[in-house]
């Protein structure tokens, strides 16, 4: 127990690291047992459900920022560890108008290449649509200010356990997908033709995420190229759907 406390005293960092894939691969495979099986949900499940990946997602990253016990930004990491930037001296305008325009070429090149390969897997489908879980659009807002906080937390982690922003950016990247082999939900999906297509998605843009930040170091410019990307296949896949329903009906 001495060297456990003396291990974390001197790496609390990687306690929290491990701490947070630990509590995902144990809730989404606890969600996994209770959805399964043929068990009456108590009322407010969803709402519970909820408010669990609101503390996962944000809660976990602001107590490493300096949250209870700790003073405000006083913790194991800083707000630019994780590219949380303002106006400064640091980020003059013209910073702020260099990572936009490095943010947006990105994204305009990551659109393009993962359209190409829409593309090229709905050709593959033999007609089968590929499409997206229905959600509103203010819900992958959520979900993409969630995934994008999540992550900058294991890479600002990363970058400062190791020192090295390169490692942070790339091994929190392999966190995020090690984290995400934990759940059953995520293994599920890739055989399951409604949700395969948002799997893809979502793994795609946790690369794009990486390498946005690996450019501007900036959080707000990830999230807006991963709200753009997230948004506009969101309406292909809406897309897609509508123009599914004439050959179905011709079909039969």
């Amino acid at each position: 127990m001495d060297r456990l406390e003396q291990a974390y005293v001197a790496s609390p960092l990687l306690f929290w690291l491990l701490a947070s894939v630990l509590a995902y691969g144990v809730g989404t495979n606890l969600f996994w047992q209770v959805r399964s099986r043929d068990v009456r949900l108590v009322p407010g499940f969803d709402l519970l459900v909820q408010a669990a990946r609101f503390l996962f997602y944000l809660g976990v990253p602001y107590l490493a920022l300096g949250g209870w016990p700790r003073d405000s930004f006083q913790g194991l990491l800083s707000l630019k560890d994780m590219g949380f930037v303002g106006l400064s001296f640091d980020w003059p305008v013209t910073r702020w108008l260099e990572a936009v325009a490095l943010g947006l070429g990105l994204g305009l090149a990551a659109l393009i290449l993962l359209v190409i390969a829409w593309r090229y897997a709905v050709r593959g489908s033999e007609g089968v649509p590929l499409v997206f879980a229905p959600q509103p659009w203010w819900a992958l807002l959520v979900d993409g200010l969630y995934y994008g906080v999540h992550w900058a937390f294991y890479r600002g982690a990363i970058a400062v356990l190791r020192d090295d922003v390169y490692a942070g950016v790339f091994l929190g990247l392999a966190l995020v997908y090690l984290e995400w082999s934990l759940s059953p939900i995520w293994r599920q999906g890739w055989r399951t033709s409604s949700r395969a297509a948002g799997q893809w998605l979502r793994a795609a843009l946790a690369l794009v995420a990486a390498l946005s930040f690996l450019l501007t170091r900036n959080l707000w410019v990830c999230l807006g190229v991963h709200w753009g990307l997230e948004l506009t296949f969101w309406y292909l896949g809406r897309a897609g759907t509508r123009s599914a329903e004439p050959r179905d009906s011709q079909a039969l």
